[in-house]
This record gives structure tokens, C-alpha cells and sequence, in this order.
């Protein structure tokens, strides 16, 4: 089975060397995973560098065809619709978005146009969806019904799929979206018992996902640097054993993220 897998950071040797395109590289050699998705680091992360983060990912990725880039926006610009359209001219299929460690709400009016070109232009966000000690009330899942609502052809991805403390609510969205197909639920970093506790969700909530949303709204996602190849690994073999159909595993494992980002299976 061809893995797709979406989800890495990715950082300058110089800031992260564990976190380099290269270190992902390796990872990817040892899971056998064929393609990934790369997000651009956040514009503090690569700020004593002097660097523009998502001009950097496009220059690094020019020598990796089996790398997917992702932009990040820089919240303290007012372009944000601008930026939306430069990530989608770099070649980039989406944008990486945390609210709590970018500190914004996910329905703040400053937002409102950078949505909008984001679903005009048929970018993939990424929304980081677990408790990470910011106000709750900025990322909390159940905002993302209303992100729906407003922009119903924009496609996103509820990271983590809200962890343990928000899976029911993530589920609450994700079925209440079904119809228009956009929105999907990240299987990130919810399957390492050991390593997060706090968005652990383990093999029977992934099956009931598959019940009650279908194989086709989940995708799965490394978080890499933070796991590494022994957690990735253990994640896809969580998968590979659930109860589902092999069609289902396959959707989850990156034909889902093929489709959604145009890609050749």
C-alpha cells in the first residue's frame, strides 16, 4: 500500500536539525511512506534567521517531488487574502493553521478574507484542534461548524480530530458536514497511549469514525519531528489492524489525501 501521509513540520537544519526535510526523508524511508505533506514553519519559529518560511519550504522542497508543501500565514500582516493567493502561486496545496499557538480565533473578522480566497483557490487547511494551553474559546471544535457554514466549499482538516478532551464535539462537526464532503478529521498523533494521553483516542474511537463518518473524511497525519519513526510506525499498525475493510485502511493511509490535493495515486 502506497502511504500519503500529511502532517510534517518542517524546519532549517539551523533551528530544528531533527526537524529537517532530510530527517522527514529518512523517517519516510523507514515507515515506507511514498509522499508526504511538509507545512512551513511559523513565521517566530524562522524569525532569527531572517527568512520568509514558506520562500524557504518552496526552495528546499524544488529538489523533493515527493513532498507536498503547505504555507503558514503571518497573522501580523493585514494581507492575509495576499497571502493566501502567494502561498497558492509557491505551488503549495494548503496552509498549516494553529490558533492556539498563533493565538487568533478561528472565527476572527480579520480572517474572514483569507477564507475566502483559501476556498476560491482550493487550499487544504490545517487546523490544530487539541488542548494547548491558550484560551479554549479560540480553537474550540465546534467553531469549525461555523467555519462550514460560512464557507462551505472550503476544505479542512480538524487535526487530532479535537483529542481526547474534544472528540465527541469534533464528531459532532464532522457529521453535521457530511453533505458537502470538506471537512475531514485528522488522525494525528491519536493513536501513541504512551506519548499524549491527552489526544489519545485509541482503535475503537477510529472505528466508530469509520461508522459514523466513513473512511473518506479521515486522513492520517505524522507529526513529525514530535513523533518519530517508532510512533509513526506504531500509528500506521494500529491502523493496518482495525477492523475495517482494506479499501478503508487505503483511504486513511493517503488515498483520501491524493484526491483532495490532485495528486496521482
Amino acid at each position: 500500500m502506497d502511504i500519503f501521509a500529511n502532517h510534517a513540520h518542517v524546519f532549517p537544519r539551523e533551528v530544528r536539525p531533527e526537524g529537517s526535510i532530510e530527517a522527514l526523508l529518512r523517517l519516510m524511508d523507514k515507515c515506507q511512506i511514498k509522499r508526504a505533506v511538509a507545512f512551513a514553519p511559523f513565521i517566530d519559529q524562522v524569525k532569527d534567521l531572517g527568512i520568509d518560511p514558506n520562500e524557504w519550504l518552496a526552495q528546499e522542497l524544488e529538489k523533493h517531488d515527493n513532498i507536498c508543501g503547505f504555507g503558514t500565514i503571518d497573522l501580523d500582516k493585514p494581507d492575509l487574502a495576499k497571502q493566501a493567493e502567494t502561498i497558492a502561486n509557491l505551488g503549495f496545496k494548503g496552509v498549516k493553521l494553529h490558533p492556539a499557538y498563533q493565538q487568533f480565533n478561528i472565527l476572527a473578522d480579520e480572517l474572514k478574507d483569507f477564507y475566502a480566497a483559501a476556498e476560491e483557490l482550493g487550499l487544504l487547511l490545517c487546523f490544530h484542534l487539541g488542548v494547548h494551553w491558550h484560551r479554549i474559546k479560540d480553537y474550540h471544535p465546534l467553531l469549525c461548524d461555523e467555519l462550514a457554514h460560512f464557507y462551505p466549499n472550503l476544505k479542512f482538516t480538524m487535526e487530532h480530530v479535537g483529542g481526547l478532551s474534544f472528540f465527541l464535539d469534533a464528531l459532532a462537526v464532522l457529521t453535521n458536514n457530511l453533505e458537502g464532503g470538506n471537512v475531514y478529521a485528522g488522525i494525528t498523533s491519536v493513536l501513541n497511549k504512551s506519548f499524549n494521553q491527552l489526544w489519545y483516542l485509541g482503535p475503537e474511537r477510529m472505528e466508530l469514525l469509520v461508522s459514523l463518518i466513513g473512511s473518506k473524511q479521515m486522513i492520517f497525519g505524522l507529526d513529525f519531528p514530535y513523533n518519530d519513526a517508532y510512533r509513526v510506525q506504531e500509528a500506521i499498525d494500529v491502523i493496518m489492524g482495525l477492523d475495517i475493510s482494506a479499501e478503508d485502511k487505503a483511504n486513511i493511509l493517503g488515498r483520501n489525501l491524493a484526491r483532495l490535493l490532485d495528486v496521482a495515486d
